[in-house]
């Protein structure tokens, strides 16, 4: 099945499908089952029976479109306004349309050599006479639901065929068609002058050069305000020397998934072209063992100066983040700095596949990202800042700070408070992708939506 393109205006030959809720005059032989479909072809009509508008929404027309795309059983035009439930305008309707459809339809990296299952049957979108308004927010969820596509993408790719060299190459060649954009590729030598002693330290084991990409958005000359977003770029994550048991290495190629995200989140505001500006930078790199890696106890120094003892070297994306929060606090000169990583299993145990969680030093860095997410209809939860947590991180003997708490308690929390101390106190919210990024080996990536609506949130 294809992807939705664009906004059909007119009556095609496709059989139009209808949505009919419970209050409405029901045609005879109706099926009344949820979202079960009754073809009347000799009209070359069908109906989705909805049951009550005050039970459908957003959610509900998403999943519907999910399924549409998966098991439609001949070419529907879509009759996009006889869907619109009591809680939605046609805009919202129109907006979990487009998402659904292209989520499941989307043209991800796939080595299948036999044919893999396939609906060919077509779907379209009909709204006649759609107001510019309409038009503007179709055109806004295929911009956002190609955007989350990229990075999906990019995420599933086995990690031989993405090391850290080609996902720079791929993000540099294809930022060049936006002309807005400013793309800044630092290679090994690059990131030694600069002194990135943490992202360096994880490098060590690989047989790839670290790559930091820094994509730059100025759309208001006006103003120093500054958002810089950092994703972590783990291409695949062994554990290094604290080497992962091998059922908890597989899937470690999403561990690059921030810095996908960041790129596309950036994919997407130079096309929506919002009067802020607006930068990402992607620490990357992959987490192996050779005889020079990293090892336990070895301490490093950092871009901001200050000195990490490594207690575990599979807590190694906060190390590669802390140089790059630094980075866009000191020479992008951020006024606010945002991370994205999969960065602990201790944020799958607090919050399964559900929510995001979400650390912000400031309640309006907060109240903005809840309602941007609100708008993209994505879960967060705020997590607690808390300098209790930083405790164990700072009782190094021989450094500043250890990389790791291994208490065994709140460590995504212990992790968020030391990412912090390298913010050079710039208002940060820090997001941990660890349960919603991937689930059952399938690529979701959360947080694309929620990042790009922030962007361009008024």
């Amino acid at each position: 099945m294809e992807l939705i393109k664009y906004l059909e205006t007119t009556r095609s030959e496709k059989t139009l499908l209808k949505g009919i809720y419970k209050d409405q005059k029901l045609p005879q032989n109706l099926i009344k089952k949820v979202n079960a479909i009754t073809e009347y072809l000799d009209e070359n009509t069908a109906y989705v029976y909805l049951g009550e508008k005050k039970d459908v929404d957003w959610d509900s027309i998403y999943e519907l479109a999910k399924s549409l795309a998966e098991n439609a059983a001949r070419d529907y035009q879509i009759d996009v306004a006889s869907f619109v439930p009591g809680c939605m305008c046609i805009k919202g309707t129109l907006d979990a349309f487009v998402k659904g459809i292209n989520f499941t339809n989307a043209n991800l990296y796939n080595k299948k050599t036999f044919t893999k299952k396939v609906n060919k049957n077509q779907l379209s979108l009909l709204i006649e006479k759609p107001s510019q308004e309409v038009q503007d927010a179709f055109n806004k969820a295929l911009i956002l639901i190609d955007a989350q596509n990229f990075a999906r993408n990019l995420g599933v790719t086995a990690p031989n065929d993405l090391n850290s060299e080609q996902l720079a190459d791929i993000v540099a060649k294809d930022f060049k068609q936006y002309t807005n954009l400013k793309v800044t590729v630092l290679k090994k030598k690059d990131i030694q002058k600069l002194n990135m002693g943490l992202l360096l330290s994880v490098n060590r084991g690989s047989v790839y050069e670290p790559r930091v990409v820094i994509i730059e958005y100025n759309g208001d000359p006006t103003t120093t305000e500054k958002t810089v977003m950092i994703g972590k770029g783990i291409t695949f994550d062994s554990g290094g020397y604290s080497l992962k048991p091998s059922k908890f290495m597989l899937g470690m190629k999403y561990d690059m998934s921030g810095s996908a995200i960041v790129a596309a989140t950036m994919k997407a505001i130079a096309q929506l072209k919002p009067k802020k500006n607006i930068s990402a930078i992607m620490c990357i790199t992959d987490n192996r063992i050779n005889g020079d890696a990293s090892l336990p106890d070895s301490v490093w120094t950092s871009m901001s100066g200050k000195t990490v003892e490594i207690n575990n070297t599979d807590a190694e994306g906060r190390l590669v983040m802390a140089d790059g929060l630094y980075y866009g606090a000191t020479k992008l000169n951020a006024t606010r700095l945002i991370d994205v990583a999969t960065l602990t299993g201790a944020m799958v145990m607090a919050l399964g596949d559900t929510y995001t969680g979400v650390w912000a030093t400031s309640d309006q860095a907060w109240e903005e990202i809840s309602r941007a997410a609100k708008t993209q209809h994505e879960l967060i939860w705020r997590m607690p800042f808390d300098e209790e947590y930083e405790l164990n991180i700072k009782n190094s003997v021989v450094a500043d700070m250890k990389n790791t708490d291994l208490s065994g308690m709140a460590g995504s929390c212990s992790a968020a408070m030391f990412l912090k101390e390298f913010t050079n106190d710039v208002e940060y919210i820090h997001l941990d992708i660890a349960g919603t990024n991937d689930i059952d080996e399938k690529p979701m990536f959360a947080m694309v939506k929620t990042l790009i609506e922030l962007g361009i949130q008024k």
